[in-house]
């Protein structure tokens, strides 16, 4: 690029600095939070379309790298932290990078910026993943895909840093179509694809297709629903789609077998998870587990077909007419059970009362009486019995 090219691309010298900033804003430094999904210095930061999982092929790579993020994500989230590997930004930032071994194996790495001796430079999370791999002797041209999220959720979209983008460019001489992905938030549900350092727009046709069921047109529904690997079909395109919903805090074995009964009466199970603020509005405390470390668990049994995210409480009726829902399960142990004592009268805000009504309800018998409380309690006390009678060394 000649000088004067660099020139023409800069940003007017007389605009005010925050809109200088915002167009220059490329990297994830932590002092600069970039205005978009797409920011870049040849933009004026207009806001792109984001993709979802339901525009990707089942095979893509793009899923797994979804899943392996909220894993990351959870893990983080559970772990004691150490300020000492942030010390100069008191900023966590997480990468995963995918791999593609030569038999076709997917192999996955993690990485976590590390300012450990601000002399020497610190190391993004994205180098940090790079080297991981290159230890393992991974080949450059096998890196697939890297992705990058704020943990804390204040600068997503995130962007590797200038450094960063420094390797990246040289690592595409080996692999030209490696992805570069960001995230809108911590749900990782929507996100934007970087392709030769030139964003990549989601297709215009959705890869589930559209219902000609009336009850779709205009219904938010759709838009939360998210399909399970393996899945091509939408729920409102399937025969027998089963619904089954709750919060799913540490998917219990109450919960799986709930699933197991759901599959064997339909041929598609529909899972709906309720948001981490519905249940805090409901029960008056933050759920046990956050929403993404559910989410990512129900999208792992191979009993589930799609997901609805942010689910309601209440199973209304434009609900069940939109994703085509032929029956409503729960079991004799529901959700209000199993959650915990509710804030308002249970008697008055029967969750299942429409598909109670229109005869599509079923209430299956739980085997016990196990709940998320319950659950939580008998490890709790497991623990401290194994710190209390540590097994006898030599």
């Amino acid at each position: 690029m000649t000088s004067e090219t660099k020139e023409r691309l800069q940003p007017p010298a007389d605009l005010p600095e925050v809109k200088r900033r915002r167009l220059l804003a490329v990297t994830s430094s932590p002092r600069l939070a970039p205005a978009s999904p797409a920011p870049s210095a040849y933009s004026d930061g207009d806001i792109l379309e984001w993709w979802t999982p339901g525009q990707l092929h089942t095979d893509s790579p793009i899923r797994l790298a979804l899943h392996e993020m909220r894993t990351y994500l959870a893990d983080w989230q559970a772990s004691t932290k150490d300020v000492f590997w942030q010390r100069k930004s008191n900023k966590a930032v997480l990468s995963i990078l995918l791999c593609r071994s030569e038999s076709g194996d997917w192999c996955t790495y993690h990485g976590m910026n590390t300012e450990v001796s601000l002399p020497s430079g610190s190391v993004c999370a994205e180098r940090a993943a790079i080297v991981r791999a290159a230890s393992d002797f991974r080949h450059a041209k096998d890196i697939v895909l890297i992705a990058t999220l704020d943990p804390a959720d204040k600068l997503n979209p995130l962007w590797p840093c200038e450094v960063c983008q420094s390797w990246l460019s040289k690592l595409r001489q080996e692999n030209p179509n490696m992805m570069v992905l960001a995230f809108a938030s911590l749900e990782c549900h929507r996100f934007a694809i970087r392709v030769g350092g030139e964003l990549v727009e989601p297709p215009k046709q959705l890869q589930a297709t559209a219902s000609p069921n009336e009850a779709l047109s205009g219904s938010i529904w759709p838009e939360l629903v998210e399909l399970a690997d393996g899945t091509t079909e939408s729920p409102w395109d399937c025969d027998d789609v089963v619904y089954v919903d709750g919060a799913w805090n540490f998917f219990h074995p109450g919960h799986q077998r709930i699933l197991r009964e759901a599959k064997q009466r339909g041929s598609h199970v529909l899972v709906g998870i309720h948001s981490d603020a519905t249940l805090n509005d409901l029960f008056g405390k933050p759920s046990h587990e956050n929403f993404g470390t559910r989410l990512g668990r129900i999208l792992q049994s191979r009993f589930v077909s799609f997901v609805l995210k942010d689910a309601p409480w209440v199973v209304p009726q434009d609900l069940i007419q939109a994703l085509c829902i032929k029956k409503v399960v729960t079991g004799s142990v529901d959700k209000v059970t199993d959650c915990g004592k509710i804030l308002i009268d249970e008697m008055s805000y029967d969750p299942y009362k429409i598909p109670r009504e229109l005869g599509i309800l079923e209430v299956i018998n739980s085997q016990d009486s196990i709940t998320e409380t319950s659950f939580q309690e008998e490890h709790k006390t497991r623990a401290l019995q194994g710190a209390t009678h540590p097994e006898k060394t030599a």
